[in-house]
């Protein structure tokens, strides 16, 4: 009976090393897929090795570079959804990484979301340490027409009754 003991004990250890041994396995795989740009491959490798090593920065900032990209080539393929939900994913993954947060605000402007642009341009700006784009500045003004009630998109389609 005492036998088992130190079996159990050598079998949870060894099982612990390998599990822990995955992380950096994982790591490898998403930095070669990513810079290969194979982006969704990469995806799938950087979250198995987070789910080994949640709380480890070094995958965290990878994850939020691999969204981003992943996230940049569905924005040019039109693929808006897609696109605003991998951006997400590398702002929750590294909450001050400034190009999700550009990317956010480019789409935020894209769909005429003028505060959601303004938000997300800035706060990038100001994690990259530049100065706030075209964009962010583009949608104050409208922002600015909106709210004073002087932009009306629809003015010229209306109809009166007897035409």
């Amino acid at each position: 009976m005492t036998m088992k003991h130190p079996l159990i004990l050598l079998t949870a250890a060894t099982l612990a090393a390998a599990i822990a041994s995955c992380a950096p396995v994982a790591q490898d795989q998403a930095q070669s897929a990513y810079a290969h740009g194979r982006y969704d491959e990469a995806a799938y490798d950087i979250q198995a090795a987070l789910a080994h090593d949640p709380d480890n920065p070094t995958l965290m900032q990878l994850a939020a570079q691999i969204f981003t990209q992943r996230g940049v080539k569905e924005f040019q393929a039109g693929q808006m959804i897609s696109a605003g939900e991998d951006f997400q994913r590398a702002i929750n993954y590294q909450p001050t990484y400034a190009m999700a947060y550009d990317y956010m605000g480019m789409l935020s402007f894209q769909q005429h979301n003028w505060q959601d642009a303004i938000k997300y341009g800035s706060a990038g700006a100001g994690y990259a340490g530049k100065p706030e784009p075209d964009y962010v500045k583009s949608a104050r003004r409208n922002l600015l027409k909106v709210q004073s009630g002087g932009f009306a998109p629809y003015v010229g389609a209306r109809r009166t009754r007897g035409n």
